[in-house]
């Protein structure tokens, strides 16, 4: 009776011992790791699509400074127009009529701005910068520097 329990107990350990093992999971199909010639292909097209993005900058600035321009004259037309105007006016009512002029068309010249922005293409996203592989280190280099075997 006491070997029948003592095989058992082995049994039981053994089933235990092998359960609780767990065997390493790997993907099936690893990534592959940049090399230098796609880091190098990935680079080249890095290059172009920063040209790209800078042109596209470069253009919607043009657009910017444009809209820009055409509402500061805008205003400044209002303005000197209201000034002279103003010069003549003998009442406080032409006063209040030309104050309200000037205020509706920097109104309008704001209205005519923000359209123009609002149709212009949204500003472009960069280009994200290829990430350079890692160098292998040479044979009996460690990974630890400054720190020397003994």
């Amino acid at each position: 009776m006491r070997r029948k329990s003592s095989y058992l107990v082995v049994v039981i350990s053994a089933a235990l011992f092998s359960s609780n093992t767990y065997s390493a999971l790997a993907d099936a199909t690893p990534s592959p790791s940049p090399t230098f010639d796609s880091f190098k292909a990935a680079q080249e097209q890095y290059k172009k699509d920063r040209d790209a993005f800078v042109a596209a900058l470069r253009d919607r600035e043009m657009k910017m400074r444009i809209i820009n321009t055409t509402f500061k004259s805008a205003v400044d037309k209002a303005t000197t127009d209201a000034k002279t105007a103003m010069a003549l006016a003998s009442t406080p009512d032409q006063k209040n009529s030309i104050n309200s002029t000037r205020r509706a068309a920097v109104a309008a010249a704001i209205v005519a701005r923000e359209s123009a922005i609002a149709a212009l293409d949204p500003i472009p996203t960069p280009p994200i910068e290829p990430v350079k592989p890692p160098k292998a280190a040479p044979f009996g280099m460690s990974d630890q520097k400054g720190k020397q075997k003994r």
